[in-house]
């Protein structure tokens, strides 16, 4: 598959991000009408494990030289899983059916080592033309991801206390090692989930450009940690990036008590709303606890699949 005339493509740098990143907030205001990238977000998913800017990014550039599309193919589970991100600027040419076969030629030099890889993109419910490049590649929708969002008033009360035997503390660095150990064990059944060393881990969590520590918090059960939420800040808005509770210790309304501790920081802060992303399909009722805690549902995002073997 060729690019259109006077485009090309290379894979991208480091010095790249101010590229990456201008393409991205072009497509976010294209789909949502409002950017939802930062730089920090370029330069972590740069940073990535197993993520080589030298084989798993394409970066096209128009005729001018400006960026015109990006694809990347991160291996997530090593030679079984590459998830994909791939943008076309709204202004160029339909360039996603070239990103995606670039991503889908990436995964198949995975499944020549493994036998198997899976390739997993992933669409806003607005860009149609991503989405119909993925279907005519041969992706299908395995998972609806929801964006949830609440608005903070003006007025705030402070949350209610915790159910009986319910304590929430803000994590230390000691506790980090015991934060780990809950996120694994909380989302060991979850799609997409992958059981990480905790060298791994405190690379995505903490050692990041969007680590904010004072929005860490441990929850304890009768004195037991027992689930964990990490927060950020992402733009103008509170970012609730893990939420976690032990499969003992649900029921007992420690997911409720851990959220609306951290809107009450947000709000504090200045943050005039707090926001999370949650699997549509989710066995532990998140959802419904979003939704109590005040949250609404505003974006979707489909998660395509592919599974390619060694042929």
């Amino acid at each position: 598959m060729d690019l259109p005339d006077g485009y090309s493509w290379r894979r991208a740098t480091p010095d790249d991000v101010p590229a990456v990143l201008a393409l991205g907030l072009a497509v976010d205001v294209e789909e949502y009408g409002e950017p939802d990238w930062e730089e920090d977000d370029v330069r972590d998913d740069f940073a990535r494990p197993r993520f080589d800017l030298g084989t798993d990014t394409w970066l096209v550039e128009a005729p001018d030289g400006s960026p015109a599309g990006y694809a990347a193919a991160w291996e997530r589970e090593p030679s079984a899983v590459v998830v994909g991100d791939a943008f076309t600027h709204p202004d160029a040419p339909d360039l996603y059916p070239w990103l995606v076969a670039a991503i889908s030629e990436r995964t198949r030099e995975h499944a020549a080592v493994s036998g198997e890889a899976t390739a997993r993109v992933f669409s806003s419910a607005p860009n149609a033309r991503r989405a119909a490049a993925l279907r005519d590649a041969g992706y299908d929708i395995c998972r609806v991801f929801r964006r949830m969002v609440v608005d903070f008033d003006e007025t705030p009360s402070p949350p209610p206390a915790p159910g009986p035997g319910v304590t929430i503390r803000p994590v230390t660095p000691d506790d980090l090692p015991e934060c780990h150990r809950i996120v694994t064990e909380s989302f060991a059944d979850h799609f997409g989930s992958v059981a990480e060393p905790y060298d791994v881990w405190h690379g995505h969590f903490v050692a990041t450009g969007s680590y904010c520590p004072q929005y860490w918090w441990l929850a304890e059960v009768d004195g037991v940690p027992a689930g964990v939420l990490i927060g950020q800040r992402h733009d103008d808005k509170g970012w609730v990036k893990t939420l976690g509770t032990l499969p003992a210790a649900r029921g007992r309304g420690v997911g409720t008590a851990l959220l609306l501790t951290a809107f009450q920081a947000f709000r504090d802060d200045g943050h005039p709303r707090a926001g999370l992303g949650v699997d549509s399909d989710n066995s532990t009722g998140a959802i419904g606890v979003y939704e109590r805690a005040g949250m609404r549902a505003t974006h979707r995002y489909d998660c395509y699949q592919r599974v390619f073997t060694r042929s």
